[in-house]
């Protein structure tokens, strides 16, 4: 029995092996925030929960639309809205990466330290999130249009992910107002592009620059891994 589970999981084993790690990192930030909710008496960073279920979201959503990439049946209907809610919702993954800004307001009975560690870990972890859920987007596309074009989709991406960051954490947008309140929203959307601030621009493009780096260094990290295992260095290979 359990030969055959094996076999039926074994193509999506490495995903499955980085879920399951997203999954560990995720729960050692909730212990982490539930230590500091005991030796600090409050429910300061609460926050964090929240933007962790957030930065979930997308990868679900990518899953789902990689799921169902492959069955002609469902493709044409069900990627493209999948899609659509993952490009919405994409930029809460990285975006935790910004609570970092709390730290210039330490809190007396918690050292900084462990508040620095406590959002590094949920940073971090939302970070991989969003990485793994583009990755993930990219194969589509790849398949789907060529590697050029999987490559380009990462950095319209990452882009865009900049701009919603800084709508984010600058102008307080939530990602579901574009679902909530669209034309609105896209008036504004129309205002600031036309009247851009040099804080939005030197913002969008340092952070969208940071998050391509990150990307495009996890991706050959796994091409190393890939091509180590495909030919592996003999012991006699000095």
């Amino acid at each position: 029995m359990f030969k055959q589970f094996y076999e039926k999981i074994k193509p999506a084993r490495f995903r499955l092996a980085v879920v399951g790690l997203l999954c560990i990192a995720s729960l050692i930030s909730v212990a982490l925030f539930r230590i500091r909710t005991i030796m600090s008496g409050t429910m300061d960073y609460d926050f964090l929960m929240w933007n962790l279920f957030l930065a979930w979201l997308p990868l679900g959503m990518a899953y789902t639309a990689s799921s169902f990439a492959g069955k002609r049946r469902f493709v044409t209907l069900t990627v493209p809205i999948a899609a659509l809610l993952w490009l919405l919702f994409f930029p809460n993954a990285p975006y935790i990466l910004t609570d970092l800004f709390h730290l210039r307001h330490p809190r007396e009975n918690i050292p900084i330290w462990f508040d620095t560690l406590l959002i590094n870990w949920f940073a971090w972890t939302g970070i991989l999130l969003g990485i793994f859920s583009l990755f993930l987007m990219q194969d589509i596309v790849r398949k789907a249009f060529g590697r050029v074009a999987g490559w380009v989709f990462v950095m319209i991406v990452s882009t865009l992910c900049g701009v919603g960051i800084y709508m984010g954490r600058f102008l307080r947008w939530n990602s579901w107002d574009m679902l909530l309140h669209p034309f609105e929203r896209i008036r504004e959307m129309l205002y600031y592009a036309t009247h851009p601030s040099l804080q939005a621009i030197m913002f969008i493009s340092v952070f969208s620059s940071l998050f391509i780096f990150i990307y495009i260094t996890t991706y050959a990290f796994g091409l190393l891994f890939q091509e180590q295992a495909h030919h592996p260095i003999s012991e006699d290979t000095p």
